[in-house]
């Protein structure tokens, strides 16, 4: 597909224990599955490592906490957990807690440069410890980037948050090795933009943008921007090259 979009109201859940799992975008990519999921206040959802398979949850609403076999974490903002390929985990929510999960698939070349370089997993970030960084896209000082995992470190992923603030957004001529799935969350409310079609996101929404697309986001008055982008390379070497970003341009510009 060459995009795909999820809103919040169309996800139906069935619970097991406290807790409940959908797959969205099936089909997408065909070594990523995505998830939208929630635990209900007071229960708990016991993960089960997977060989050569590395899920991502993003916590987006309520609070809990994750345990590993030597850590406990608490989920108090938005926050990530990238899980161990060897080592089971425990998920409590305090109030009901709502996940975006991805599963990643490892491939043989996959394996072969995780083995040669990777982050230590598990490995559980808050938003306000990751780094902020900036790029040429942006419109006025209030818009804030996160970059959670940089390419190269963790096998064929990049994972981060934009914020961004009214009358702002920003266009992308599209990035060939990457394709970008993009999770709403707190207030958000925008236009994105992609390959000329635009379509509405909202808070709990979530949509996917296939390799080499030009998209962007358009912030009227009064609205916000605050997603998450898991990117992946849909090559197997893609990611053991430069990271191809851009060239960006500012969608104001456009008007």
């Amino acid at each position: 597909m060459d995009y795909g979009v999820v809103k919040k109201d169309e996800v139906k859940y069935s619970f097991i224990n406290g807790c409940a799992e959908t797959e969205v975008l099936s089909g997408a990519l065909d070594f990523i599955k995505s998830y939208k999921g929630i635990i209900k206040e007071g229960s708990n959802l016991e993960g089960k490592s997977r060989d050569r398979v590395i899920s991502t949850y993003i916590f987006t609403s309520g609070k809990g906490y994750v345990l590993t076999k030597k850590k406990a974490y608490n989920i108090e903002e938005l926050s990530f957990f990238f899980t161990s390929m060897t080592e089971d985990y425990v998920i409590h929510a305090v109030t009901d807690l709502e996940y975006t999960k991805f599963d990643l698939f490892l491939s043989d070349y996959d394996v072969e440069n995780y083995k040669a370089s990777h982050l230590v997993l598990p490995l559980f970030r808050k938003e306000s410890d990751c780094l902020i960084y900036t790029q040429d896209v942006k419109k006025n000082d209030d818009n804030v980037q996160y970059t959670v995992v940089q390419g190269r470190q963790m096998v064929r992923l990049v994972v981060g948050s934009n914020h961004a603030e009214e009358d702002s957004g920003f266009y992308e001529i599209g990035h060939n090795a990457v394709a970008q799935y993009n999770v709403c969350h707190s207030k958000c409310d925008f236009t994105m933009e992609v390959n000329g079609i635009q379509f509405e996101q909202k808070a709990g929404d979530m949509c996917y943008i296939k390799a080499g697309l030009p998209h962007g986001s358009i912030i009227p008055k009064g609205h916000h921007l605050d997603y998450v982008y898991y990117e992946v390379f849909v090559k197997p070497e893609g990611f053991m090259k430069s990271f191809p970003e851009g060239p960006f341009e500012d969608i104001s510009k456009k008007k």
